[in-house]
């Protein structure tokens, strides 16, 4: 049974408060791609092509990275290859390794996302101030950093 100190808990955690704002954000970036050429493009496919954030990546490495089955990042891949932001090559000196990269079409893409997600900082940073979105900044890098193993 949840008492009150869980239900607490579980009501501001810090993995439940991010996934409320990545979900806000998220929706926002969606309508925002609803009246340009990329508006089919399926929400969790984006999260795909934000992932590659115009890296060229290995195939296998996607859905590792995403935490999503290799068939479910391999049809994702696909989809996105289809609406012609993503190609797919064999990985240099590899006669079975592919890798993926962002085309011409799909900079446009990237242009519009980042045109978006400035937009979602600006609110941030209008809400926390300066300092405030600075140091929440640092203190995310400081996370990321040890998600990547990164020093």
């Amino acid at each position: 049974m949840i008492d009150e100190k869980d239900d607490a808990f579980l009501a501001t955690n810090l993995k439940g408060m991010m996934m409320t704002l990545l979900g806000a954000w998220n929706a926002e970036m969606d309508e925002g791609r609803a009246a340009t050429e990329f508006a089919d493009i399926r929400a969790s496919d984006m999260r795909v092509f934000g992932q590659i954030r115009g890296r060229v990546v290995r195939l296998s490495d996607i859905h590792r990275e995403l935490g999503f089955s290799r068939q479910a990042a391999q049809q994702a891949v696909d989809r996105l290859v289809a609406h012609g932001v993503l190609r797919v090559d064999l990985a240099e000196g590899s006669k079975r390794d592919k890798v993926v990269s962002v085309t011409e079409k799909g900079q446009g893409l990237r242009v519009l996302a980042a045109d978006q997600i400035r937009r979602i900082e600006a609110r941030v940073r209008d809400q926390l101030g300066d300092e405030g979105h600075a140091t929440l900044r640092t203190l995310l890098l400081t996370l990321v950093r040890d998600v990547d193993g990164a020093p």
